[in-house]
């Protein structure tokens, strides 16, 4: 499916990266997930040495080809969670975008899972989970999410990783890398460089930054038997909240609600774990936003009624916008959905 321009350069988060990335993948129509791709193909090693060779990465002492080490697969899963955040330079016709946040933690005992939102049909997401594809275990990235309401999956595997110098490189279960050729490059303790290629020319480079780590008590995951290739996403819990107000809209508006572990103030100081936002009809005075596959935790919640359609990329409101008590505590559940509402009663 081809991209399409949205003219999204001004949101803060980039969802097109789903869509672009796709490969091989089937939709159940009436689950709306999303099936894995095939078992690799003959070839898809070879494929895989060549590039390798070809850019230059080195691996040590760790094995490449697709097998899932499990000193490579264990360095990944130590070093990726936490809530990176960081800007998106993309080639793809959506543009930049100034911010993406992955909040990166254990969905279940297998899967490392973040997902990022833009409004109730636009999404991306990553996974990590160790799977049997093509008669062996290997690390898989797996991302996708929807896109103008359409669900898109896609898997990669570990074919290349060098422990000294913190490389990880993924490339498409099917088509190797001459189809999508992922590389997460860590350096230091809290940067990373994700860049990803698809069919030769640049999709996308994340630099991002670990703004907060997310402890894992004790090795991950937690059971090392390999998941099957076509296992659906874990279930995970679902926050629906309900943002009210007095006035009617004179106009339509977005409504925000922007979920943090730290306290936030109006000028700033917190980053934003999960956020989504949603449209109001002018003579509204109610909206209920919905965030899916979210980390169970005790958030502190701020809601926002962007009247001036500004607050994408900052998540600042500022005079004219209406917003609810700061910081209110939420906790949302390990299992089912978990309902609030939020007055916004302070008009800025």
């Amino acid at each position: 499916m081809p991209c399409l321009d949205l003219s999204l350069r001004q949101l803060p988060l980039t969802v097109v990266l789903a869509a672009c990335a796709c490969h091989g993948t089937s939709i159940d129509s009436e689950s709306g997930e999303a099936g894995g791709e095939s078992s690799a193909s003959t070839g898809t090693t070879a494929q895989a040495e060549t590039t390798a060779a070809s850019d230059g990465l080195t691996t040590g002492d760790v094995t490449t080809g697709g097998t899932a080490d499990p000193t490579a697969a264990a360095g990944f899963f130590a070093r990726w969670p936490g809530l990176w955040v960081g800007p998106v330079d993309s080639t793809t016709s959506a543009g930049d975008f100034p911010t993406m946040n992955m909040d990166v933690r254990p969905a279940d005992g297998h899967t490392l899972f973040s997902r990022v939102d833009l409004d109730g049909g636009n999404s991306l997401r990553m996974a990590m989970v160790i799977e049997q594809q093509g008669g062996e275990d290997v690390l898989v990235f797996r991302n996708g999410g929807y896109f103008l309401g359409i669900l898109r999956d896609s898997r990669t595997q570990l074919v290349e990783a060098d422990l000294e110098a913190e490389r990880w490189r993924f490339c498409s279960i099917d088509a190797g890398c001459d189809y999508v050729d992922a590389v997460f490059d860590f350096n230091g303790a809290d940067a990373l460089d994700m860049h990803v290629e698809v069919k030769g020319t640049t999709h996308f480079d994340w630099p991002a930054t670990r703004a907060e780590l997310r402890e894992i008590d004790g090795p991950f995951p937690v059971d090392d038997t390999a998941q099957p290739g076509d296992e659906p996403f874990p279930e995970m819990p679902t926050l629906q909240v309900t943002l009210t107000w007095t006035e009617p809209l004179a106009d339509a508006s977005d409504g925000w609600i922007i979920l943090s572990l730290t306290d936030c103030g109006l000028g700033g100081g917190c980053t934003p774990s999960r956020f989504i936002r949603g449209g109001a009809e002018a003579g509204a005075t109610s909206l209920v936003l919905e965030l899916d596959q979210i980390h169970a935790d005790i958030y502190k919640a701020n809601a926002v009624l962007d009247r001036n359609g500004n607050l994408g990329g900052t998540f600042l409101p500022d005079a004219g916008d209406s917003i609810s008590l700061p910081n209110t505590a939420v906790v949302v559940e390990t299992t089912g959905v978990t309902e609030i509402s939020l007055p916004l009663l302070v008009n800025l």
